[in-house]
């Protein structure tokens, strides 16, 4: 029987197991999986909190049903019955620039027809299709959108929409490993993103029609989203997205060891041998390391050090996350929508708050309303590490100033992660091509987890799934099949 250890029970590790032992019985290969998780819980930063009526997110509050990824992962689980879209209502955004609160148009008439930009900032914008190809490999997110668009759609449009996804830096992050949608469009448009954009519209059309027809036939669609911004829907579950791990973790049985840190990886042989931090080991032919970046450096530095040294090389940013609990009837505004981000200039504490009990229901008790704001990444990280009473008066502070809330919350939660999102810096893409060539020279090594190729819960189901994949062929390879 061949054997398969995954190191790291998040989204990543529990998803890379279930496909493991999925794709072995679909190939007909006797496999055992075993997972080793130094928390005394498996979900990693996936945690849904039930305090006091409400369900509160420390992390990700669910995914997009842009992509099938975990969708199939639903469907392979049995779970799709329990599936929780959030409201339509949780489809408007909001910025506050300059003293107050603006919705983001929906449409590029309405967008034209705002005061989100400044008239000199929408004709600076209109110059895009003149834009020349980019002439670095590799650039940062400010550079390619001040070429693009301009510094104030820098500034008010994008660097809030980077702190919103990776609590990120545009000034740092690199373009074509946050976002490789983007660098494709501008290489489909010539340098142009508009020009692709048309070229993609044109296609669009047709693909619309297969889609209408699809689902008249009543098949499943997914709607990707644009270059203006994403698509689909806002995914989770009445319990929380927590749900989701709990599931893949009772899928794994005694397979699933708890409290069980992995301290070193070497290779024995024909196998490799984990050892765990307090005592004994594990034994594998192919192991699938899903811990954080930080965490897979140290236990690989003995095995390459080279690799531990690229894997120590990915940042990452601290991150509070701080959930109040209000009387619905203390709050003024119509919280009608997903919520709001704050631009870097605006001189605020929080990076923008999210009207959770607007987008799902079952979030709040009733006659209760449940915000959380998030406090620190990358370009404020000493404010992450607040304390609590500093934390909880500086936000409410903000919710003052950017929806007039006055009112003392009845509910606060807070939650610190002290290396919350992995940053893709400017050469990320390279660091992992040095990673991957290292890596040939270790058969049945496989790495998944966000710290690569997306940060988004859909981004590491997918991952996950290739990486199982990828052990599973390798088991078959060996034992030639």
């Amino acid at each position: 029987m061949a054997s398969v250890v995954v190191v790291g029970a998040g989204i990543s590790g529990l998803t890379a197991a279930f496909y493991v032992e999925k794709f072995a019985r679909d190939a007909g290969l006797e496999v055992e999986t075993t997972v080793l998780e130094a928390a005394p819980r498996a979900g990693g930063k996936i945690r849904s909190e039930h305090y006091r009526g409400y369900v509160i997110e420390a992390g990700s509050n669910g995914f997009l049903d842009n992509k099938p990824f975990t969708l199939e992962l639903c469907d392979h689980l049995g779970i799709s019955h329990r599936l929780l879209k959030s409201r339509d209502s949780a489809r408007r955004r909001f910025l506050y620039i300059d003293g107050r609160l603006r919705e983001l148009p929906s449409s590029a008439l309405g967008f034209l027809f705002s005061d989100i930009i400044s008239w000199r900032g929408k004709l600076r914008m209109a110059l895009e299709p003149f834009t020349k190809p980019a002439e670095e490999e590799d650039e940062t997110i400010a550079s390619f959108v001040r070429r693009h668009l301009g510094e104030e759609a820098l500034r008010k449009l994008v660097a809030p929409m980077v702190s919103g996804v990776f609590a990120g830096d545009p000034y740092k992050m690199s373009l074509k490993s946050a976002f490789p949608v983007m660098a494709q469009l501008e290489k489909e448009g010539g340098g142009s993103l508009m020009r692709a954009a048309l070229k993609r519209m044109r296609r669009a059309k047709e693909m619309k029609k297969k889609l209408a027809e699809a689902e008249k036939q009543g098949k499943r669609v997914y709607k990707p989203g644009s270059a203006a911004g994403p698509g689909g829907v806002l995914t989770s579950f009445p319990e929380g997205i927590e749900y989701l791990t709990k599931t893949l973790a009772s899928r794994m049985g005694k397979g699933l060891l708890l409290g069980r840190a992995a301290a070193s990886v070497e290779r024995a042989g024909d196998e490799y041998v984990v050892h765990l931090a307090k005592r004994g080991s594990v034994a594998g032919d192919a192991v699938v390391v899903a811990a954080p970046a930080y965490a897979a450096a140290e236990m690989l530095s003995a095995l390459d050090s080279k690799v531990a040294e690229e894997l120590a090389g990915i940042p990452y940013t601290k991150l509070a996350v701080v959930a109040f609990g209000y009387e619905r009837s203390e709050i003024g505004h119509p919280l009608e929508g997903f919520g709001f981000l704050v631009p870097h200039e605006e001189g605020k504490t929080i990076l923008g708050c999210l009207w959770d009990s607007s987008m799902f229901d079952h979030r709040a008790p009733e006659g209760k309303v449940l915000l959380r704001m998030m406090v620190g990444g990358a370009r404020a990280e000493e404010k992450a590490m607040l304390s609590d009473e500093e934390l909880i008066e500086a936000c409410r502070h903000d919710l003052r100033d950017t929806m007039g809330i006055e009112a003392e919350p009845e509910m606060v939660r807070i939650y610190r992660h002290r290396r919350a999102i992995p940053q893709y810096l400017v050469g990320h893409a390279a660091r992992l091509e040095r990673i991957e060539k290292r890596l040939r020279n270790y058969p049945g090594i496989f790495l998944t987890g966000n710290a690569y190729r997306g940060v988004g819960i859909n981004d590491c189901v997918h991952q996950a799934r290739e990486a199982a994949k990828r052990a599973v062929e390798f088991l078959k390879a060996r034992e030639g099949r």
